[in-house]
This record gives structure tokens, C-alpha cells and sequence, in this order.
């Protein structure tokens, strides 16, 4: 009679609350989606980092630290950048495969990139060095870079590979971006105020940065062709700009750290060349996640989109 029981009240919670909440996953009544979107967004969180379905649900999560980069494989596996580098399997919510910088005073790292021939790279930080490691754990490549102190928590925020073999550096601290080549010869440089956080090279050679107030277009020499504002967005609170995606129909989407939860709020936003925002993710006041810092945007089956990724 017992275990009878006990079925009958599990098959209630299940019909009320549904699996994806019995997995980890967070169930809410609130909407966090204002607008139109079609897909699933990758995206850190404030001590986490989660999948977002089209409603703004969460299909998965996992425990994170100071998340800064994220990235969906093409395997289905989710690397990311919280001081250490770590690859999970979300099948199984296992770790499989890690690298954790020597160095780890003011953050070991803050970026990471898969690259094609299976290595990956690693922007470190409190060393200020890129560095590339092999599947085992060895280090093949390493570029010293000049304008870090180190140990600081201000110098390297984010590191791109370009498919010319060049590395695109910004400076979090010197408030600039960079491009440098294996040989540490600086090929591009550009200023942004008050910081640079992110860096994304277009296929026409234009450069944008995200930058706490702003997402600036730069062409190769350097001159402003495009810039959004988080004033030029009056009815919604937007905090500092962080992560950005250039989507295949040339919208930007952004994540935001500090961001303001409730309806009024933007964790992760998306808006088009017209500076009009298409979508936004504002999560729930309580609970809701503040510091969005890096997102990946998704096709509706959670698959990396068409091309490169241009994060």
C-alpha cells in the first residue's frame, strides 16, 4: 500500500512540475522572454552557466565560477573559461577534459577557443600569454605578451585565433584591442573606452568590440563604421556589455554583467543594424541570474549556428 502510494505522489509532482525540473533544470511562470526568438542560447550565469530554450526556460545548467567564455561544440560538449578551462559532456554533467593555467592570481583565464585541429587555445590571464594545448594536456605554442602585469585581474579578457593564423587580443585594462602575429608583431590596433571586453574579427575584415557601454564597429584601419549605445535603448535597463555574437543576419547579440532582473531588465539582448532590440532575456527578480558575461546563440535543436562562430 506504501509504495503504491508513494507512485501515485510522484506521478502528481511529475504532472505538476514536470521532469525538467526533477533534472536540474528551473521551471518558472515568469516571462523572461520579451520579443521574438527562434533557437537556444548558451549563456553564463552568476555562479553557473545555462542553456535557455526559445521561452527564456532552462533546459540545463551546470555549476560555474567567474565564467567569461563559453562555447557549444560541434560534439555536443560545452567549453568554457572560469579561470581554469573545462570541456563537459551535458549528457552526463561529466568533465571531460581541463586545463588549469600555473598561474592563477587575478584569474588564471578568461577566454578559450577549440580550433580545428582539435587543440585548444587558451588566452591566460594572470600570465599574460597565449598559449595552445594539445588533447593531452601539453602546451605546443606560446606567445608572451607585452602591456600585462602580472598576476593582474585586468589584463587579458578576450583572445581570438583568426583564420589567418593572427591572434585578436583585448585589453581589459589598456582599454585596446590588438592583433598580433605568432611572432608577437602587432598588425591592428585600435583604442575603446572605458574597457575593452571582447573582440570579433567580421569575413570583410572589420573588427567589433564589445566595451561595458557600447558595441563599436571598426574597419581595418581602424575608423568607427557603427556603433550601438545601451542609451540609444531608452525603455529597458541594460548593464555593462560584455560578451558579444555576430549572428549570420549581421545583428548583434550581447550578454550583460550587473544586469537588472525583472521585466525591465536585459541579461542577454539581441538587436539589429537599426539599433532596435529584437529579443531580450530578462531574468526573474529573485533567483534570476546578474552577470551574463558571454553567450553562444543556438539553432532550435541547440546546435552551433551555420559558419563560423563570430564570439
Amino acid at each position: 500500500m506504501r509504495k503504491i502510494t508513494l507512485v501515485v505522489l510522484l506521478a502528481v509532482v511529475l504532472s505538476i512540475v514536470g521532469p525538467a525540473s526533477l533534472n536540474g533544470a528551473d521551471a518558472t511562470d515568469a516571462k523572461v522572454l520579451h520579443g521574438t526568438f527562434k533557437g537556444q542560447v548558451l549563456a553564463t550565469g552568476t555562479g553557473r552557466i545555462v542553456l535557455l530554450g526559445s521561452n527564456g526556460k532552462i533546459l540545463w545548467k551546470h555549476k560555474g565560477g567567474n565564467c567569461s567564455d563559453i562555447w557549444m561544440l560541434k560534439n555536443g560538449n560545452v567549453l568554457l573559461a572560469d579561470n581554469n578551462v573545462v570541456e563537459i559532456n551535458p549528457k552526463k554533467n561529466k568533465i571531460v577534459w581541463s586545463y588549469k593555467p600555473a598561474m592563477q592570481k587575478g584569474g588564471g583565464t578568461f577566454s578559450c577557443q577549440r580550433l580545428a585541429n582539435g587543440n585548444t587555445m587558451v588566452g591566460e590571464n594572470s600570465a599574460g600569454r597565449i598559449v595552445e594545448v594539445d588533447p593531452k594536456g601539453k602546451i605546443v605554442f606560446e606567445l608572451k605578451l607585452p602591456l600585462c602585469q602580472p598576476g593582474s585581474h585586468n589584463n587579458l579578457r578576450h583572445v581570438r585565433k583568426l583564420p589567418n593564423g593572427n591572434y585578436l587580443v583585448a585589453y581589459k585594462a589598456k582599454a585596446m584591442v590588438r592583433e598580433y602575429t605568432p611572432t608577437g608583431k602587432v598588425v591592428f590596433e585600435v583604442a575603446t573606452k572605458p574597457i575593452a571586453f571582447s573582440a570579433v574579427r567580421l569575413p570583410n575584415g572589420n573588427t567589433v568590440v564589445g566595451h561595458i557601454n557600447s558595441v563599436t564597429e571598426f574597419d581595418p584601419k581602424g575608423k568607427e563604421v557603427w556603433r550601438f549605445d545601451k542609451k540609444d535603448i531608452k525603455d529597458v535597463k541594460i548593464g555593462m556589455i560584455c560578451g558579444i555574437h555576430i549572428l549570420p543576419n549581421g545583428n548583434v547579440a550581447m550578454g550583460v554583467y550587473g544586469a537588472t532582473r525583472g521585466k525591465n531588465g536585459a541579461g542577454l539582448l539581441e538587436v539589429n543594424r537599426e539599433k532596435k532590440v529584437v529579443w531580450r532575456y530578462a531574468g526573474p527578480e529573485k533567483g534570476g541570474d546578474r552577470h551574463m558575461m558571454a553567450l553562444q546563440i543556438l539553432d532550435e535543436k541547440g546546435k552551433p549556428l551555420p559558419g563560423p562562430a563570430l564570439r
